[in-house]
Protein backbone atom coordinates (compact mmCIF):
# COMPACT_ATOMS: atom_id res chain seq x y z
CA UNK A 1 0.00 0.00 0.00
CA UNK A 2 1.94 3.05 -1.46
CA UNK A 3 -0.49 5.31 1.46
CA UNK A 4 1.33 3.07 4.43
CA UNK A 5 4.53 3.36 2.93
CA UNK A 6 4.70 6.77 2.39
CA UNK A 7 3.23 7.48 6.24
CA UNK A 8 6.09 5.07 7.50
CA UNK A 9 8.69 7.04 5.70
CA UNK A 10 7.59 10.01 6.63
CA UNK A 11 7.80 9.11 10.37
CA UNK A 12 11.04 7.41 9.79
CA UNK A 13 12.44 11.10 8.57
CA UNK A 14 10.36 13.14 10.96
CA UNK A 15 13.24 13.56 13.52
CA UNK A 16 15.72 14.58 11.08
CA UNK A 17 12.96 17.05 9.36
CA UNK A 18 12.36 18.85 12.59
CA UNK A 19 16.17 19.19 13.04
CA UNK A 20 16.49 20.81 9.54
CA UNK A 21 13.40 23.00 10.67
CA UNK A 22 14.80 24.34 13.54
CA UNK A 23 18.31 24.68 11.62
CA UNK A 24 16.96 26.43 8.54
CA UNK A 25 14.83 29.12 11.44
CA UNK A 26 18.02 29.65 13.01
CA UNK A 27 19.65 30.96 9.78
CA UNK A 28 17.31 32.48 7.99
CA UNK A 29 18.47 35.02 5.58
CA UNK A 30 17.10 38.88 5.45
CA UNK A 31 13.95 39.48 2.96
CA UNK A 32 14.59 42.32 0.82
CA UNK A 33 11.66 43.94 2.36
CA UNK A 34 13.05 44.47 5.85
CA UNK A 35 14.68 47.80 5.82
CA UNK A 36 17.02 47.95 9.03
CA UNK A 37 19.38 44.70 9.92
CA UNK A 38 22.29 44.45 12.71
CA UNK A 39 25.77 45.62 11.36
CA UNK A 40 29.03 43.81 12.59
CA UNK A 41 29.39 46.29 15.65
CA UNK A 42 26.16 44.50 16.90
CA UNK A 43 24.40 47.70 16.26
CA UNK A 44 21.14 48.08 14.46
CA UNK A 45 20.98 50.39 11.50
CA UNK A 46 18.99 50.95 8.31
CA UNK A 47 20.22 48.80 5.71
CA UNK A 48 21.04 50.98 2.95
CA UNK A 49 21.43 49.12 -0.03
CA UNK A 50 20.17 45.79 -0.88
CA UNK A 51 22.15 42.47 -0.46
CA UNK A 52 21.51 39.77 -3.61
CA UNK A 53 23.42 37.25 -2.15
CA UNK A 54 21.14 37.14 0.41
CA UNK A 55 18.59 37.67 -1.20
CA UNK A 56 19.31 34.46 -3.40
CA UNK A 57 19.53 32.71 0.13
CA UNK A 58 16.37 34.02 1.72
CA UNK A 59 14.55 32.39 -1.70
CA UNK A 60 16.01 29.25 -1.34
CA UNK A 61 15.28 28.98 2.11
CA UNK A 62 11.84 29.88 2.01
CA UNK A 63 11.52 27.47 -0.86
CA UNK A 64 12.51 24.70 1.74
CA UNK A 65 10.51 25.73 4.48
CA UNK A 66 7.27 25.99 2.50
CA UNK A 67 7.71 22.50 1.73
CA UNK A 68 8.84 21.78 5.39
CA UNK A 69 5.85 23.07 6.23
CA UNK A 70 3.60 20.82 3.80
CA UNK A 71 5.36 17.54 5.10
CA UNK A 72 4.20 18.27 8.70
CA UNK A 73 2.40 21.93 9.33
CA UNK A 74 1.96 21.05 13.21
CA UNK A 75 5.66 21.05 13.84
CA UNK A 76 6.95 24.35 12.08
CA UNK A 77 3.93 25.58 13.72
CA UNK A 78 5.06 24.37 17.09
CA UNK A 79 9.13 24.95 16.16
CA UNK A 80 8.16 28.46 15.46
CA UNK A 81 5.84 29.31 18.25
CA UNK A 82 7.84 27.82 20.96
CA UNK A 83 10.86 29.97 19.43
CA UNK A 84 9.05 32.99 20.08
CA UNK A 85 7.91 32.02 23.37
CA UNK A 86 11.67 31.66 24.36
CA UNK A 87 12.43 35.23 22.78
CA UNK A 88 9.27 36.91 24.34
CA UNK A 89 9.75 34.80 28.19
CA UNK A 90 13.14 35.58 29.04
CA UNK A 91 12.46 39.19 29.91
CA UNK A 92 14.92 38.78 33.26
CA UNK A 93 18.10 37.48 31.68
CA UNK A 94 18.34 39.88 29.36
CA UNK A 95 21.81 38.40 27.83
CA UNK A 96 19.42 35.76 26.64
CA UNK A 97 17.57 38.77 24.10
CA UNK A 98 19.02 38.37 20.67
CA UNK A 99 17.80 40.56 17.96
CA UNK A 100 19.78 38.16 15.45
CA UNK A 101 17.58 35.10 16.57
CA UNK A 102 14.17 37.40 16.45
CA UNK A 103 14.90 38.89 13.20
CA UNK A 104 15.75 35.03 11.62
CA UNK A 105 12.49 33.70 13.73
CA UNK A 106 10.04 36.84 12.03
CA UNK A 107 11.52 36.16 8.47
CA UNK A 108 10.94 32.46 8.99
CA UNK A 109 7.57 33.18 10.11
CA UNK A 110 6.71 35.70 7.28
CA UNK A 111 8.26 33.67 4.37
CA UNK A 112 5.76 30.44 4.93
CA UNK A 113 2.49 32.49 4.55
CA UNK A 114 -0.12 30.60 2.41
CA UNK A 115 1.86 27.20 2.94
CA UNK A 116 -0.73 26.20 6.14
CA UNK A 117 -4.50 26.05 5.86
CA UNK A 118 -6.48 28.91 6.50
CA UNK A 119 -7.71 28.20 9.90
CA UNK A 120 -4.76 26.87 11.55
CA UNK A 121 -3.05 29.91 10.18
CA UNK A 122 -5.39 32.57 11.84
CA UNK A 123 -4.47 30.72 14.90
CA UNK A 124 -1.03 30.49 14.29
CA UNK A 125 -0.51 34.12 13.86
CA UNK A 126 -2.96 35.83 15.95
CA UNK A 127 -0.35 34.25 18.47
CA UNK A 128 2.57 35.27 16.56
CA UNK A 129 1.39 38.85 16.32
CA UNK A 130 -0.03 39.14 20.02
CA UNK A 131 3.66 37.93 21.77
CA UNK A 132 5.61 40.48 19.09
CA UNK A 133 3.13 42.83 20.38
CA UNK A 134 3.80 42.43 23.72
CA UNK A 135 7.70 42.29 23.22
CA UNK A 136 7.42 45.64 21.92
CA UNK A 137 5.55 47.10 25.35
CA UNK A 138 8.51 44.61 27.11
CA UNK A 139 11.76 46.35 25.25
CA UNK A 140 13.44 48.93 26.61
CA UNK A 141 15.62 51.43 24.18
CA UNK A 142 15.08 52.87 21.06
CA UNK A 143 17.10 50.06 19.24
CA UNK A 144 15.39 47.08 20.47
CA UNK A 145 11.74 48.36 20.17
CA UNK A 146 12.85 48.92 16.43
CA UNK A 147 13.71 45.80 16.06
CA UNK A 148 10.48 44.33 17.70
CA UNK A 149 8.91 46.72 15.28
CA UNK A 150 10.69 46.16 12.06
CA UNK A 151 9.60 42.53 12.79
CA UNK A 152 5.65 43.29 13.45
CA UNK A 153 5.88 45.05 9.87
CA UNK A 154 7.24 42.12 7.94
CA UNK A 155 4.87 39.68 9.51
CA UNK A 156 1.76 41.59 8.97
CA UNK A 157 2.92 42.09 5.73
CA UNK A 158 3.40 38.87 4.43
CA UNK A 159 -0.19 37.82 5.50
CA UNK A 160 -2.68 39.42 3.43
CA UNK A 161 -5.53 36.98 3.37
CA UNK A 162 -5.39 36.91 7.18
CA UNK A 163 -5.88 41.08 7.18
CA UNK A 164 -8.39 40.61 4.16
CA UNK A 165 -10.70 37.90 6.53
CA UNK A 166 -10.36 40.08 9.87
CA UNK A 167 -11.03 44.06 9.97
CA UNK A 168 -10.58 44.33 13.35
CA UNK A 169 -7.12 42.99 13.43
CA UNK A 170 -6.29 45.20 9.64
CA UNK A 171 -7.56 48.45 11.47
CA UNK A 172 -5.19 47.54 14.71
CA UNK A 173 -2.46 46.79 12.12
CA UNK A 174 -2.82 50.13 10.50
CA UNK A 175 -2.77 52.13 13.44
CA UNK A 176 0.21 50.91 14.34
CA UNK A 177 1.75 51.52 11.33
CA UNK A 178 0.83 55.13 11.82
CA UNK A 179 2.41 54.78 15.35
CA UNK A 180 5.73 53.93 13.78
CA UNK A 181 5.53 56.36 11.00
CA UNK A 182 6.49 58.86 14.18
CA UNK A 183 9.22 56.47 15.36
CA UNK A 184 12.41 58.40 13.84
CA UNK A 185 15.02 55.52 14.64
CA UNK A 186 16.42 54.98 11.24
CA UNK A 187 14.48 53.02 9.23
CA UNK A 188 11.56 52.42 10.94
CA UNK A 189 9.35 55.08 9.00
CA UNK A 190 10.74 53.87 5.62
CA UNK A 191 9.49 50.35 6.47
CA UNK A 192 6.04 51.47 8.36
CA UNK A 193 5.38 53.15 4.62
CA UNK A 194 6.16 50.27 2.69
CA UNK A 195 3.97 48.00 4.82
CA UNK A 196 1.04 50.45 4.37
CA UNK A 197 1.74 50.67 0.61
CA UNK A 198 1.63 47.08 0.19
CA UNK A 199 -0.90 46.51 2.62
CA UNK A 200 -3.07 49.03 0.74
CA UNK A 201 -2.60 46.86 -2.50
CA UNK A 202 -3.79 43.77 -0.88
CA UNK A 203 -6.56 45.06 1.23
CA UNK A 204 -8.00 48.16 -0.77
CA UNK A 205 -11.87 46.99 -0.95
CA UNK A 206 -11.34 46.83 2.99
CA UNK A 207 -10.89 50.48 3.54
CA UNK A 208 -13.51 51.51 1.28
CA UNK A 209 -16.92 50.04 2.65
CA UNK A 210 -18.35 50.58 6.02
CA UNK A 211 -17.21 47.66 8.58
CA UNK A 212 -19.66 46.08 10.64
CA UNK A 213 -19.32 48.24 13.94
CA UNK A 214 -18.03 51.00 12.65
CA UNK A 215 -19.61 54.49 11.32
CA UNK A 216 -18.01 55.46 8.39
CA UNK A 217 -15.55 53.60 5.89
CA UNK A 218 -11.84 54.16 7.07
CA UNK A 219 -10.81 55.87 3.78
CA UNK A 220 -13.14 58.60 5.15
CA UNK A 221 -12.39 58.56 8.81
CA UNK A 222 -8.49 58.32 7.88
CA UNK A 223 -9.31 62.63 6.54
CA UNK A 224 -9.13 63.39 10.28
CA UNK A 225 -5.53 62.30 11.14
CA UNK A 226 -3.75 62.29 7.79
CA UNK A 227 -1.86 65.54 8.31
CA UNK A 228 -0.85 63.87 11.80
CA UNK A 229 0.58 60.53 10.26
CA UNK A 230 2.65 62.13 7.86
CA UNK A 231 4.29 65.13 10.27
CA UNK A 232 7.50 63.82 11.13
CA UNK A 233 8.04 61.69 7.65
CA UNK A 234 10.57 62.69 4.74
CA UNK A 235 9.13 63.80 1.16
CA UNK A 236 9.53 60.57 0.06
CA UNK A 237 8.11 58.83 2.88
CA UNK A 238 5.37 61.48 2.10
CA UNK A 239 4.69 60.32 -1.79
CA UNK A 240 4.87 56.58 -0.64
CA UNK A 241 1.74 57.22 1.60
CA UNK A 242 -0.49 58.85 -0.68
CA UNK A 243 0.32 56.22 -3.32
CA UNK A 244 -0.87 53.59 -0.57
CA UNK A 245 -4.07 56.13 0.22
CA UNK A 246 -4.72 56.09 -3.77
CA UNK A 247 -4.66 52.33 -4.04
CA UNK A 248 -7.44 53.06 -0.90
CA UNK A 249 -9.11 55.54 -3.23
CA UNK A 250 -8.82 53.12 -6.60
CA UNK A 251 -11.34 50.64 -4.45
CA UNK A 252 -14.24 53.38 -3.52
CA UNK A 253 -17.41 53.34 -5.63
CA UNK A 254 -16.91 55.94 -8.54
CA UNK A 255 -19.52 58.23 -7.40
CA UNK A 256 -17.22 58.75 -4.19
CA UNK A 257 -13.88 58.88 -6.03
CA UNK A 258 -14.02 62.45 -7.11
CA UNK A 259 -14.61 63.89 -3.91
CA UNK A 260 -11.81 61.49 -1.89
CA UNK A 261 -9.23 62.39 -4.37
CA UNK A 262 -9.75 66.15 -3.91
CA UNK A 263 -9.55 65.82 -0.53
CA UNK A 264 -6.62 63.85 -1.06
CA UNK A 265 -5.06 66.47 -3.27
CA UNK A 266 -5.53 69.50 -1.47
CA UNK A 267 -3.86 67.55 1.74
CA UNK A 268 -0.88 66.70 -0.44
CA UNK A 269 -0.19 70.14 -1.42
CA UNK A 270 -0.62 71.58 1.85
CA UNK A 271 2.20 69.03 2.38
Amino acid sequence: DPGHAAAAKMKHYSPVLAEVRRVLISKMAKPPEVTIKENEEGHIVRAEEEDTDEIALYKMIREALIYLTHLDATNMENTMLQRLTQECLTEGTSEHWSPTLLNRLCWAIGSISGAMHEGNEKRFLVQVIKDLLSLCEMKRGKENKAVVASNIMYVVGQYPRFLRAHWKFLKTVIFKLFEFMHETFPGVQEMAVDTFLKICQKCKKKFVVVQQGEQLAFVEEMMSHIAQDISELEHLQVCTYFEAVGYMISAAPADGKERLLGERKQLFNEK
